[in-house]
């Protein structure tokens, strides 16, 4: 029947949806299940990328997406989107774009990847040719001394399908940057990754593994598949092939273009003609619990009679990246990782709150405000005194507004004023200027992001709205992959009438890379009921969470996992989705 897609809570538009498993178009093998967009934004970046960049015909979007083809030529009639790939290449950098999905990226050896996915998956694009694209799998596979740890398609069980353990579906994150990043958590805690640097002339790929196991891994290898079929003029034969470890090259009829790659850490070079690909697959140093190893590598387009002296610059520039890391190694996100947040300046947080979170060794962040009638009523708000012993006593206090003001289009002006009054009554006390804000009765507007940015903000927690309504303060899961690290969602937002099942509901999620985020107020809160914490239901909270092993840690922490200077380049897109896929 037909499934409404939502924007901002409100159906705008209905599309037939067809349930498509296992569909095989005429002359095309099986492929993954469509994975629908959610989501106007969603549908529009899918669509763009399938019809204006692969050049997709309707039938194959409609394979990738589970879309009927009306749907599908509505909406692109609807946005007047072209049905060709652009005339002309960007001189910048590579254009790189996700792999959809819909359209098998071998020309042969079908048997070899059976239901492909197209979470590891990239296109890109040749730079003499707008049309042409190879298609990078990194990694296609990763073994050690587990087995076959992971697998980006399923003729071959991985060690956890063994087991019975689906993977569940991943996509790629555009950064603000221009880069591309990936990242996927295994069942025993092993997170692997890869951040993808488009270039003029080809995209250098950094793939790391964090060992957040307890036990060490070995023999750590990967396969990454550069399959050319999809490049006009490279459906060629074994001959035109070049091994040159660690380089894999191949050529295209005219003999004078190029699609080279390598990767610094070598386990082999070798090619699959009927694919047609190339593989040069990196391998990286055993890795004890809580490391990190990395691996650096690349795919490149040359034209020219040689491809030699391309091979020595290429070769030059791995031995750069090797010398110069893409970022500092963060902790892996541990499964039961939770951040505990306090609104609103209220007395017990000092008198109630911190003293049981000490006992249990927890840390927390406090949001201070001066509104409501914190300047005049000292019963039920705290004092900058105690504001500053909280400072001392090793929790977090972070910036709430100095009036409570909501974020709003009317009211972007006079945020920077509002933040400052608190930052400089912090300094005053002896308190640093807070880097973590709290968006003042969740309300959030795109017009604040980069006013926080500017004013050094690292981190902002907002509600669990608006993917889910108010309610009983439901929320959802922070995911460092997707959320922008200043609208970092509420996973649970206390309510009087909670119960431990709505707290244990509340930090479920928090595994597989992420992070359960709590929202408080005041433990009690006579000013505000509706938000109020029974005293006694804390305290059940706090020794539940103590005894089933959870870390409980301040807004701040999360830079340990956290790169708060790398944000998604399109922070609402994760919002939207998650907006469509809520239960209605």
């Amino acid at each position: 029947m037909p499934m409404p897609l939502r924007t901002a809570g409100v159906v705008t538009r209905t599309f037939s949806l067809v349930v498509m498993v296992g569909l095989v178009l005429p002359g095309v093998p099986a492929r993954a299940d469509p994975r629908p967009p959610l989501g106007e934004r969603d549908l529009r970046q899918w669509l763009e990328n399938m019809i204006v960049d692969h050049g997709f015909s309707p039938e194959e979007v409609t394979a990738a997406t589970g879309l009927s083809a009306e749907a599908v030529r509505e909406a692109a009639g609807r946005w007047r989107l072209p049905s060709a790939s652009p005339t002309s290449v960007p001189a910048d950098a590579v254009r790189v774009r996700p792999y959809p999905g819909g359209r098998h990226p071998r020309l042969g050896f079908f048997d070899g990847a059976v239901n492909p996915q197209r979470d590891t998956k990239l296109s890109l694009f040749t730079p003499w040719d707008p049309r042409s694209y190879v298609v990078v799998d990194v990694p296609e596979a990763i073994w050690s001394d587990l087995g076959l740890t992971y697998l980006a398609h399923t003729h071959i069980p991985t060690v956890w399908e063994s087991d019975g353990l689906a993977m569940e579906p991943r996509e790629w994150s555009r950064r603000a940057d221009g880069t591309w990043t990936q990242s996927r958590t295994l069942p025993n805690g092993v997170m692997f990754g890869v951040r993808a640097f488009p270039e003029p002339s080809g995209v250098v790929f950094h793939w790391w593994l964090r060992n957040g196991s307890p036990q060490p891994l070995t023999r750590l290898r990967a396969q990454v598949c550069v399959m050319l079929g999809r490049a006009a003029g490279f459906e060629l034969p074994a001959s035109r092939r070049l091994l040159d470890p660690p380089f894999a090259a191949a050529r295209d009829v005219t003999g004078r273009r190029w699609v080279l790659t390598a990767w610094d850490a070598l386990d082999r070079v070798w090619q699959n003609p009927p694919v047609p690909c190339l593989h040069s697959d990196p391998r990286m140093d055993d890795c004890p619990p809580g490391e990190e190893r990395s691996a650096w590598g690349g795919v490149w387009f040359h034209e020219g009679d040689s491809v030699e002296g391309e091979i020595a610059r290429r070769k030059a520039r791995l031995q750069e990246l090797r010398a110069s890391p893409a970022s500092v190694a963060r902790a892996p996100v541990p499964n039961k990782l939770v951040v505990l947040t306090f609104d609103d300046s209220v007395a017990s947080h000092f008198h109630r709150v911190a003293p049981l979170l000490k006992e249990r060794g927890f840390g927390a962040t406090f949001f201070i405000t001066e509104g409501f009638s914190f300047r005049t009523n000292k019963t039920d708000y705290l004092t900058w005194q105690q504001i500053a012993s909280l400072h001392r006593d090793g929790f977090e206090i972070g910036n709430h507004t100095a009036s409570h003001m909501g974020i709003g289009a009317d009211t972007l002006g006079r945020l920077p004023g509002e933040v400052t009054l608190i930052a400089e009554r912090c300094e005053a006390h002896g308190i640093p200027r807070p880097i973590s804000f709290a968006y003042p009765g969740n309300a959030i507007h795109p017009g604040a992001l980069p006013i926080l940015r500017d004013l050094g903000f690292q981190f902002a927690r907002r509600g669990g709205q608006p993917e889910l309504p108010y309610g009983r303060g439901e929320g959802v899961a922070y995911d460092p992959a997707e959320d922008d690290p200043l609208l970092i969602p509420t996973a649970g937002d206390a309510r009087p009438d909670w119960t431990l099942d709505d707290l244990r509901r509340a930090v479920a999620p928090a595994r597989a890379g992420r992070i359960a985020v709590l929202q408080f107020h005041g433990v009690p809160d006579r000013e505000h009921p509706w938000v109020n914490t029974p005293p006694e239901r804390f305290v059940e909270y706090l020794d539940w969470l103590k005894a089933e092993g959870f870390r409980c840690i301040a807004l701040r922490d999360l830079a340990r996992h956290v790169d708060p200077a790398d944000p998604p380049a399109e922070p609402w897109s994760i919002i939207e989705r998650r907006q469509a896929a809520a239960p209605r």
